[in-house]
């Protein structure tokens, strides 16, 4: 125990007696984190989409103009051929203009020159799939019965996230490096320089029996201490950030996009830059620990 209380006392006067490099080495690894988390949040949520995009499975397929209402319902016999469909409904082109006005509310007066007779929307199809993967062969199949005028589907958006979240996770990946290699580099430093300051007392330990680990491990709880202050601060200043984002996007009309609350993401974030700043910071004394080892 007392040798505990020892690799504390030592590690924890290490970071207070060189405190400009501790300071600089905390700074430098809260905005790796906090880069480096940004970016990951982002590639999460464009994963997270792209997952309940293809698991909702619907395209929807509306009927050209020229077919009434009961020639549109009779197309259904047709939709139910094709193979990879697991439920069709079909959309009246007058109740989804009641339907309209309804969620319009009080600005729905804008469609009161609008009637069975010009009704403005065309009737529809609404199509869950068995399988997303077979989408495009299906679609084909679809936009080949006479009658469909167009079809919408989710696949295109899913095509434009999984090259947008390709990118981004390139980015995180050479950001996690990059800034890795850089807070390590900064720690190694600072240890360094507590370990340069006490060279002679290292050298005295080692004359009288001390272990390569008794001096090892106040450094380590040093890189250690100042990665888990680094992580804690990245993560509450990943926090602002994300929270003001989300509410944002909350005022932008995002239909086939949609953000994560920071509530559901706090802990594992919490606990991801924490443990990345800790192992930063034991790497960092670590590597700068070698040298003197030989002394």
């Amino acid at each position: 125990m007392r040798s505990i209380a020892y690799y504390w006392k030592e590690g924890l006067r290490n970071i207070f007696k060189h405190g400009f490099m501790s300071v600089a080495a905390v700074v430098i690894m809260v905005v790796s984190l906090l880069l480096t988390g940004t970016v990951t949040l982002v590639a999460y949520n464009i994963t997270n989409n792209i997952t309940r995009l293809q698991q909702s499975n619907q395209i929807v397929v509306w009927i050209d103009d020229s077919l009434t209402t009961r020639e549109a319902k009779t197309l259904q016999t047709q939709f139910e051929k094709i193979d990879n469909i697991a439920s069709i409904a079909f959309e009246d082109r007058d109740v989804a203009l009641e339907q309209y006005r309804k969620e319009l509310g009080d600005d729905a007066d804008i469609l009161d020159d609008y009637n069975a007779d010009n009704n403005p929307l065309r009737n529809s199809y609404v199509f869950t799939l068995s399988d997303s993967m077979q989408a495009d062969a299906t679609i084909k199949e679809i936009e080949a019965v006479d009658g469909v005028a167009s079809v919408r589907a989710d696949e295109d958006v899913i095509r434009k996230l999984i090259q947008i979240q390709r990118v981004f996770n390139m980015i995180a990946a050479a950001m996690i490096v990059g800034l890795a290699v850089i807070s390590i580099f900064i720690i190694s430093n600072t240890v360094k320089l507590a370990m340069f300051a006490r060279r002679e007392e290292i050298s005295i330990q080692k004359m009288v029996g001390a272990t390569n680990w008794f001096i090892r491990w106040p450094f380590v709880i040093e890189g250690m201490v100042l990665g888990l202050v680094a992580g804690g601060l990245a993560f509450l200043a990943e926090w602002g950030l994300y929270t003001e984002l989300y509410n944002v996007a909350g005022t932008v009309s995002l239909s086939s996009f949609h953000l994560l609350s920071f509530d559901v993401l706090r802990w594992w974030v919490l606990g991801v830059y924490c443990g990345a700043g800790a192992l930063f910071g034991i790497g960092g004394s670590v590597t700068s620990i070698r040298k003197f080892m030989d002394v």
